[in-house]
């Protein structure tokens, strides 16, 4: 609901005053921008003074920020004065481009700072061990499986042995890395206040309390969760038992444990500020190191929950335990959580993934900057650079396969149907082995409908387009993929999105045309609407019928004909307003980055862009941006729905026994036998809440109990979210970054060239690298040695230049500086090429082609995957023919050679290691394959069809295949592989030795 005109000039003269102080010093504003304050960028800097200004209450005593202002309200954490891991991300976010306005980062640094205290449960410096059994912890047997269920009335789930969980392919990497095993993620939930009064049990100097409340499967609201501590010394919850017995059922009493679970979203998010941070000046490595460890750890939330290997429960229903790399489902699946014993006998730890992958929490910025030179944020372990790099394909993929007809994102996959790996449906569409999921996690409501999962989400696919379009990368299938989700994806929803405009709906919150018809779908409808000046309306939920086709590839992929998306109920949520406009905004300048200039597309989402913004504005009160909201689910509070079962009883943090004695019977129809309770049943504190009596006399007068309904409205409540007020502050801050910095300013000498590459030839060394926005010409650098001194070789205008002026068998150093007329850039990274006459590969009927699943460099084994077709018109004897492939030992060790599986079978197939003396590039060992007697023949056309084979050393120590010249890891399907060789009676036939 709009503001009223009375108080829209007292919210003007309340920030005006705020900003005034801000600009007397309090804030040290100091403008990085050539051109004047614009009216975003003054917006920005208002909206962050409120948010810092202590009368307004989003921080607590200990610096924390409340999920908001106001206390009565319940979403994902159930009371406002809670935290979560989302609102530290924002923060994060928000030091960010406040240090970019004002050249002050030590901001964004104290955020860090808090971060680490409160909500990263680990040993910041202060002596409190906050996982302290971690070192326990067996990566050969991560968990104890136990199955998820579609009722709360069916837990606890039985702690059993039906799956064995599969090997923890991270851990040794980790420890290597960083000297432990304790996980630099935040837990995702955090009683600020101790407002549930279980207190912090490993660090009782800190008032705020690790907490968490969903355990019990996909139906479980905020309605029927049940909260309790993640520091569980059973002082609280069931006698003996603490809480855990309310989740998991096993044969012995339960022991005292922590654990913590991570919304992988948050994280990500807090790593792509840091990106930003680094790519808007800031240089301090300590911090961005931070936002790599943090990265690192990341990657469990790509791995199944019980490190099953992906895709295998499909058609039967009984997963395989995974043993490396093939548990990885390479997206941001919805959590990863850890814990451990405590006490005397707490010598024990575990760890799960996730199986169920969600779009609204995949993060292609974060991606993109964990595993890309010029992304900056690469993490230390072996292979994490390699693991992001193929989540970011795997997600933009994942968008695409997802994307609807309309235009719109679906829910996403899971690798364990219904949460306890049951066979897929005949007929449900698969990605990578994952079965489509209309609405993972959870069901009440569909995690799916919100537009703010797809506003939160497809945002970001916003920013890597414009990153990609800006560093000059608009071939690559990364950034078609991109280009094309949120291309539609705007199409669509600036159909739905208003400002001065109210659209027209009927009474279930469909949109109408201009002859009362609803609108269900479809390309470029026409919304009707009525003049509502000061207003902005968007969409609120998006319903969804159908499945997206089964996923085999970008190049093979088609629209999803028979995936419709219903978009419903315009809203006034100001913090996916916020979302909604950077992506306007990051897409607008992305097609300007592209082109030139503004896209027609693109145009039309700058100017909707700058009107929300301009209409948001007015709904400013003096504490942020907020709108009045009506709660109908507020009914809930005094429903009776939080399952207990039969004989359970305990004591909450607040001193009340739970579940208390005014419960009803729980209904067997949903699988229990229980009782259920109210939220004041659980939380009796919540009727002392300032705002409580409202609710209940509203209720008292107007919830009709029959019907269900609210006869006399519905509760409202004005809330102050704190991300809700980040998302509008930022879009501000990036508006006038993106779109105002566009007007002409003072120009600015062009950055470093980025990706430089060199590539030697015949008495050549082609080189390119990417365009950079503001530069006239590139002068290229050559030397002799590696780090100079450069001398200058060439002035060019195109991002490329071919050096003929060179001798082969002599190494050469290049580097690339961009100029304009202010003057010139840093140099490029150096990169290093030696031309020669180039062998051309042996050509013949016999071909070799090559796959691999390994994708894990540096672990104890590899695994190349071969076949050999005869494209000849006449029969080969196998025994006539030896491959070999080249690799690097990495410690000279006896090895062993294993045929994992072979359609000529296995024992016709030998396998001698050879040392390569001297050594070559990327070889300084060759592992020859030959075939015996019984492999028979090769017909004319045929294949021997899969060669799977396996190589170890024998103290199983590991090998490095980064460089290996045999190992390819992007080749995951058959294809023609020339850096296997292969010999016709002892000639090389085919293929290129290094």
């Amino acid at each position: 609901m709009k503001l009223s005109l009375i108080k829209k000039p007292v919210s003007v003269i309340m920030a005006t005053v705020l900003f005034l102080s801000l600009m007397t010093g309090l804030f040290n504003f100091r403008p990085q921008t050539a051109h004047a304050s614009t009216t975003e960028q003054t917006r920005f800097l208002q909206l962050y003074a409120q948010l810092k200004d202590p009368a307004n209450g989003y921080f607590s005593a200990e610096g924390v920020p409340y999920h908001a202002v106001e206390t009565l309200m319940s979403e994902a954490p159930d009371y406002g004065h809670m935290t979560t891991s989302e609102a530290y991300s924002y923060w994060m976010w928000l030091e960010v481009l406040y240090g970019y306005h004002t050249g002050d980062w030590t901001k964004l640094e104290s955020a860090w700072d808090n971060m680490e205290k409160y909500i990263i449960p680990i040993n910041e410096g202060d002596g409190k061990e906050e996982q302290p059994t971690m070192s326990y912890y067996n990566p050969n047997s991560p968990a104890t499986y136990a199955a998820e269920h579609a009722q709360p009335d069916q837990y606890p789930s039985q702690l059993g042995g039906q799956y064995t969980a599969g090997k923890d392919p991270l851990d040794a990497e980790l420890k290597a890395t960083y000297g432990n095993n304790q996980t630099y993620l935040m837990h995702w939930l955090v009683d600020v206040d101790n407002w549930y009064g279980f207190g912090n049990l490993l660090n009782p100097t800190h008032t705020a309390a690790y907490v968490n409340t969903f355990q019990r499967g996909e139906q479980e609201s905020v309605w029927e969760a049940v909260p309790h501590p993640s520091q569980d010394d059973k002082t609280f919850g069931k006698a003996n038992e603490g809480f855990m017995s309310l989740f998991t059922k096993e044969a012995n009493v339960p022991s005292a444990q922590w654990r913590y679970t991570n919304a992988t979203d948050a994280d990500a998010r807090a790593v792509q500020a840091m990106y930003w941070a680094k790519e808007l000046g800031y240089n301090n490595t300590v911090y961005l190191n931070k936002a790599k460890k943090m990265g690192d750890f990341l990657r469990y939330g790509m791995y199944d929950k019980y490190f099953q290997k992906v895709g295998s429960a499909a058609t039967d229903g009984t997963p395989d335990a995974g043993t490396g790399k093939d548990s990885n489902q390479y997206l941001l699946a919805w959590y990863t959580a850890w814990g451990g014993g405590l006490g005397a006998t707490g010598n024990w730890a575990w760890r799960i993934g996730a199986s169920h992958a969600h779009q609204g929490y995949q993060n292609v910025v974060a991606a993109y900057a964990l595993s890309d030179s010029d992304g900056g944020l690469i993490p230390s372990s072996a292979t994490a650079g390699q693991d992001w790099e193929n989540s970011l394909k795997r997600q933009l993929e994942f968008y695409t396969w997802l994307q609807s007809s309309e235009g719109a994102i679906a829910g996403g996959a899971t690798n364990s149907y219904q949460g306890a790996y049951k066979a897929y449906p005949a007929g449900t569409s698969t990605f990578y082995g994952m079965a489509y999921d209309e609405a993972p996690v959870y069901h009440d409501p569909p995690s799916n409908n919100w537009f703010g999962m797809q506003a939160w989400s497809v945002e970001r696919v916003a920013e890597l387009y414009y990153i990609l379009a800006s560093n000059g990368d608009t071939t690559s299938e990364n950034f078609q993929m991109a280009k094309q989700v949120i291309e539609n994806w705007v199409d669509w929803s600036k159909d739905y999105a208003f400002a001065n405009k109210r659209p027209v709906t009927d009474a279930e919150g469909y949109y109408l045309n201009s002859q009362g018809n609803r609108i269900l779908g479809g390309a470029n409808p026409q919304v009707a609407t009525v003049s509502a000046p000061g207003e902005f309306w968007i969409p609120g939920n998006v319903e969804w019928t159908g499945q997206p086709n089964t996923w085999n590839g970008f190049s093979g992929s088609a629209a999803n004909s028979n995936l419709k998306a219903v978009t419903k109920s315009p809203s006034q949520d100001t913090g996916v307003l916020g979302s909604y406009i950077k992506a306007l905004t990051f897409y607008a300048a992305g097609t300007k980055a592209e082109h030139g200039s503004y896209s027609t597309l693109g145009g039309e989402a700058q100017v909707l862009a700058k009107s929300l913004l301009d209409t948001a504005w007015g709904y400013n009160d003096g504490i942020g941006i907020a709108t009045t909201e009506s709660r109908a689910d507020y009914s809930r509070y005094f429903t009776k729905e939080v399952y207990f079962p039969s004989g359970w009883t305990g004591t909450f943090g607040q001193g009340n026994t739970i579940p208390g004695t005014s419960t009803v019977p729980s209904d067997p129809a949903k699988g229990g036998n229980g009782v259920y309770a109210s939220y004041t049943d659980i939380r009796p504190n919540i009727v002392n809440d300032s705002k409580w009596q409202y609710l209940l006399d509203k209720y008292n007068t107007s919830f009709n109990k029959v019907t269900k309904t609210w006869d006399n409205g519905a509760p409202e409540f004005t809330y102050h979210r704190f991300w809700s007020q980040v998302d509008m502050a930022t879009a501000y801050a990036e508006y006038d970054r993106l779109i105002n910095s566009s007007v002409p300013t003072e120009p600015v000498a062009p950055k470093a060239p980025s990706k430089p590459s060199a590539v030697a030839g015949n008495q050549v060394v082609d080189l390119s690298w990417n365009n950079v926005t503001g530069a006239t010409s590139y002068t290229v650098k050559r030397a002799a040695t590696t780090g100079g001194p450069y001398s200058d070789v060439a002035v060019v205008t195109q991002a490329t230049y071919s050096d003929t002026s060179v001798v082969n068998g002599t190494d050469y150093y290049y580097v690339v500086s961009a100029s304009n007329v202010v003057g010139e850039s840093p140099n490029s990274p150096e990169v290093h090429a030696k031309p020669m006459d180039v062998p051309i590969p042996a050509q013949g009927d016999l071909v070799v082609k090559y796959r691999t699943s390994d994708t894990n460099p540096g672990d104890n084994q590899f695994r190349p995957q071969l076949q050999i077709v005869n494209n000849g018109d006449t029969a080969v004897a196998l025994s006539d023919v030896k491959l070999r492939y080249y690799y690097t030992i990495d410690g000279d060790k006896p090895q062993q050679f294993n045929v994992d599986y072979a359609n000529i079978g296995g024992s016709n197939i030998q396998g001698t290691f050879v040392k390569v003396d001297p050594a070559k590039t990327g070889a300084d060992y060759y592992l020859e394959i030959s075939f015996g007697a019984g492999a028979g023949s090769l017909a004319p056309g045929a294949n021997t069809g899969d060669i799977q084979i396996r190589v170890n050393k024998t103290d199983w120590s590991n090998y490095n295949e980064v460089g290996d010249y045999s190992y390819d890891p992007t080749k995951t399907s058959y294809t023609e592989w020339n850096h296997v060789p292969l010999y016709l009676n002892g000639a090389l036939a085919w293929g290129l030795e290094p």
